[in-house]
């Protein structure tokens, strides 16, 4: 996850291509070279030449399997410069891709200091808000609006990515001696601190005598042999962004917990009602209405929120292992599918049981138990992942909560009225979860159905809309799957072409790849070769390229009026994720 970076780094320290590639965003142009002594080095200047570059030598990267990012060193402090590296598209992007803002405006002075940096900006999933950074002590790479995502690590990044974090804050000088027990995430994060066992396991008559007994090691800690809720902590230190009381206290001498340790008695998960140094509504973009998360590094509220977790015994690994199969998601094996689920609710394991259950075909994508009881909610960086509050799903609920709703994420193409009234129709027993009643009018909200809220609604709205237009299933029917091909691919294009947001541009561009895979496979490449953070001119050429592609000029008369209408409701707000 972690690691030191200099001119001599084996082959795959360094993910990204620094053979001379080059970013433009924002005015500024990125290029990622090896300088003469063959160290990393990212030149940042402005596009067109005439203004001065700044050199930022790349003395560690952070990350190894989906993206990459970089470190450079300032008087004696690291900062996150504010290009990356997608290691699965194999192309750098600036960082504003993965973070929810939009792109710089008009007026943004490139030039500039930065106006501000994501460090101390909210709370990180380590103690909390962090410190204030004073934006004089920023380092200038691009400048303004380009230099938005640069982030001290000693007091930021650190905290997650690496065992026994300390950043070792001097209050009165100000300068950092940070420290780590080791870089990445090793054994000691899970399992707490293993010199003691490591000494006294090299006597093999102890190791015998412990097997044979059947007695566990007291040296070192297994999650699995905790409590669901000892065993959840370990992970929430880093899948549940909290809030410590003494936030200088882990700026001084770093974060106390260990594994096996009650995370309560250090820090406290982060609320849509918590407030940071008395001002309220602070966290509250984070989580939706009703108080379910909808950003990654929130995963520890989603399980607190979980009935699963309040009265029965699921933990995070009950479904996740670290040493268990794929590392995208770590799902243990026996986890996969429906087993999760079913491994407790084992009445519901047979096939027919299955079918009246879900009132879907078994053997479909509407049958899973993830897809009604965890929906694909939650905005990560560059993806939307499933939430982890389990729940039963209720369309009446989530519009006035204003949250998508699991039925028309899949039923991309109905609206939420709908929803509300096929759920009362396929489980009227439930009814007091979704059934209007007698007289009164199904509630709606059709700004939050897919094929409205891929324009309207704040950026996570249109991202997770944007995922779904392009992952639902397609009618069956030969002509009816066409006309809904073209009507989703119109709305990903539109998307594509007119969000200010490149992380909604960048989901809407891999929707559309996924969407046209099977009957439009060199359309498909073209999709994915989409610049998000590209220059506009760049982007519109490939816009135009897509649309001749696929015979769907640009919406006009009454599809761009209403478009523009949805447009206008939607909120250009800047969503802090607390990375």
């Amino acid at each position: 996850m972690t690691q030191d970076v200099s001119s001599d780094s084996l082959p795959g320290v360094v993910a990204g291509d620094f053979s001379g590639a080059t970013v433009r965003y924002g005015g500024v142009e990125a290029l990622m070279h090896r300088d003469a002594s063959g160290r990393f080095v990212m030149t940042f200047a402005p596009e067109g030449g005439g203004g001065k570059s700044v050199d930022a030598v790349v003395v560690r990267a952070v990350g190894s399997r989906r993206y990459q990012q970089y470190l450079a060193e300032v008087d004696g402090v690291l900062w996150r410069l504010p290009v990356a590296f997608h290691i699965e598209e194999k192309r750098w992007f600036h960082m504003n891709g993965a973070f929810l803002t939009p792109d710089p405006g008009p007026n943004d002075n490139v030039n500039a200091p930065a106006a501000g940096t994501s460090a101390g900006a909210g709370a990180g999933p380590g103690p909390g808000a962090g410190m204030d950074v004073d934006d004089a002590s920023v380092p200038r790479f691009g400048g303004g609006a380009f230099d938005r995502h640069v982030t001290r690590w000693n007091d930021n990044c650190v905290f997650c990515h690496n065992v026994a974090p300390n950043p070792g804050h001097d209050s009165h000088t100000g300068a950092f001696r940070t420290s780590v027990a080791e870089l990445g995430i090793a054994c000691e994060a899970c399992h707490g601190p293993g010199a003691e066992h490591v000494q006294v396991n090299q006597d093999p008559l102890r190791r015998y005598e412990l097997r044979l007994l059947g007695v566990a090691d007291p040296t070192i800690v297994n999650p699995s042999r905790l409590s669901p809720s000892r065993s959840a902590d370990v992970c929430g230190r880093c899948h549940g962004q909290r809030m410590t009381d003494n936030v200088s206290a882990f700026m001084t001498n770093g974060d106390p917990f260990v594994s096996g340790d009650d995370l309560a008695l250090y820090s406290a998960p982060l609320w849509r009602d918590t407030s940071l140094r008395g001002e309220a509504g602070v966290f509250a973009s984070r989580f939706w209405d009703d108080g379910t998360p909808r950003l990654t590094a929130y995963e520890y509220q989603g399980l607190l929120q979980s009935r699963c977790a309040e009265r029965g015994t699921l933990t995070c690994t009950t479904c996740h292992g670290m040493h268990d199969g794929n590392p995208r998601g770590q799902i243990r094996p026996l986890a996969r599918g429906d087993r999760a689920c079913t491994s407790c609710h084992v009445s519901l394991a047979a096939t027919a049981a299955v079918a009246l259950h879900t009132h879907h075909d078994p053997a479909g994508p509407g049958a899973r138990c993830v897809s009604c009881h965890m929906p694909r909610i939650v905005y990560g960086v560059l993806d939307i992942h499933p939430s982890h509050r389990i729940e039963i799903p209720n369309p009446k609920r989530a519009i006035t909560t204003h949250r998508p709703d699991a039925c028309t994420l899949c039923h991309v193409d109905k609206d939420r009225a709908w929803a509300v009234t096929e759920r009362a129709h396929l489980w009227p027993d439930a009814g007091h979860l979704g059934a209007a009643r007698s007289g009164e009018a199904a509630p709606s909200d059709d700004h939050l159905s897919p094929r409205h809220a891929i324009y309207a609604g704040d950026p996570v709205v249109r991202a997770v809309a944007a995922d779904a237009v392009g992952r639902a299933p397609l009618p069956s029917e030969a002509a009816a799957g066409d006309r809904a091909l073209r009507a989703r691919a119109g709305m990903l294009l539109d998307a594509m072409e007119g969000d200010r947001y490149p992380a909604v541009r960048h989901l809407a561009a891999r929707a559309l790849a996924v969407l046209i895979a099977a009957r439009e496979p060199s359309v498909r490449r073209k999709a994915i070769a989409f610049e998000a953070t590209g220059p506009a001119g760049d982007r519109a050429r490939a816009m135009v390229e897509l649309r001749q592609a696929l015979f769907l000029p640009s919406a006009s008369g009454s599809d761009a009026l209403r478009i523009a209408a949805l447009r206008a409701d939607a909120a250009h707000a800047d969503i802090d994720i607390g990375e």
